[in-house]
């Protein structure tokens, strides 16, 4: 065998495997939102009711027809809502191939969320009240 075949043979399976590296990833990106701080800067950082729930969307005709993400898990038992903690919204391998394959007509994600937790009521004594 040559060298330059040789050469050759070594770069491209140096590039396989690295394309099949970055085909096994588990997602292209990912976006976090979430809350900072907490009430009167006691709580510190992101402080969750319930766990990860998730559910996997599509959008058509380039967005303007969705499927929408109903969250129906924020809730007490006595049916107080509560606010959403955490929202993870990802685009995997497989996703954005779909998107660029139809030119964005078909558009898959996944969103995944947390509930907060709800307000924890604070009484307090003032001065005045204890005289």
């Amino acid at each position: 065998m040559s060298p330059a075949l040789a050469r050759y043979l070594r770069r491209a399976g140096t590039l396989g495997i690295l394309t099949a590296g970055l085909l096994a990833l588990p997602g292209c990106y990912t976006y976090h939102l979430y809350q900072i701080g907490g009430v009167d800067g006691r709580e510190a950082g992101n402080q969750p009711g319930t766990e990860w729930r998730q559910a996997t969307r599509h959008a058509l005709v380039w967005g303007a027809i969705r499927q929408d993400v109903p969250v129906d898990n924020c809730r007490t038992v006595a049916g107080q809502r509560l606010g959403i903690e955490e929202v993870n919204v990802r685009h995997s391998f497989l996703s954005v191939v779909a998107t660029v394959g139809t030119l964005g007509f078909w558009a898959p994600l996944q969103v995944r969320w947390k509930c907060a937790r709800p307000a924890q009521r604070v009484d307090t004594l003032s001065v005045a009240e204890s005289r």
